[in-house]
């Protein structure tokens, strides 16, 4: 893809992002977009057939790099390094807090970010249960919807709190102990 369109369509959805921090959806224009980017509405056009399409799209990519980094944090159960990557996962999002905190309540829309975490997670550990051994004392869909919903929890947790770095490494070691615990004793 040409430079020039990545750097458009990136202006684009950060001057979005910036103008949903301080309103609703609903009441953000195309025509607001554009005079915020600087650029004209057919350029906008070019990239997004509306607000919608340009919410999605951010939602997706959110949504894809979280699948990526939450497949790379099971596998680092096997390779003995949970803690690290639980670390950089919190570590990034504390990082992108404004941008997650903002996409992360927006409704109204097909999909939204919350419920796309929430599938990925259910999914991702569901799989890692699925081809581990572990007790059949509880379902393994019974324990992917627990990790989930406590993911979902410290997800919301490092946003409220990611300017306290140290609670942040204290939230990753307590996820880190959680985990070992609760794969020596299945």
């Amino acid at each position: 893809m040409d430079k020039r369109k990545i750097k458009t369509k990136r202006l684009i959805e950060m001057t979005f992002i910036n103008i949903l921090s301080e309103k609703e959806l609903s009441r953000i224009t195309i025509k607001e977009i554009c005079e915020k980017a600087l650029i004209s509405k057919s350029t906008f056009y070019d990239h997004y057939v509306d607000k919608y399409a340009l919410v999605d799209t951010i939602i997706q990519e959110y949504s894809n790099e979280f699948q990526k980094e939450i497949h790379e944090r099971f596998k680092s159960v096997d390779e003995h390094n949970t803690f690290e990557v639980i670390s950089g996962i919190t570590q990034g999002m504390a990082l992108q807090n404004k941008n997650l905190s903002t996409i992360l309540r927006v409704t109204g829309t097909d999909s939204s970010l919350e419920s796309n975490f929430r599938k990925i997670l259910f999914r991702e550990s569901f799989a890692y249960f699925t081809s581990h051994p572990i007790n059949k004392r509880f379902s393994r869909e019974f324990l992917a919807k627990m990790y989930a919903e406590l993911a979902l929890a410290s997800i919301a947790y490092t946003l409220s709190n990611y300017e306290d770095k140290e609670l942040i490494n204290q939230q990753a070691d307590f996820i880190n102990l959680l985990q070992q615990a609760i794969i020596e004793k299945l």
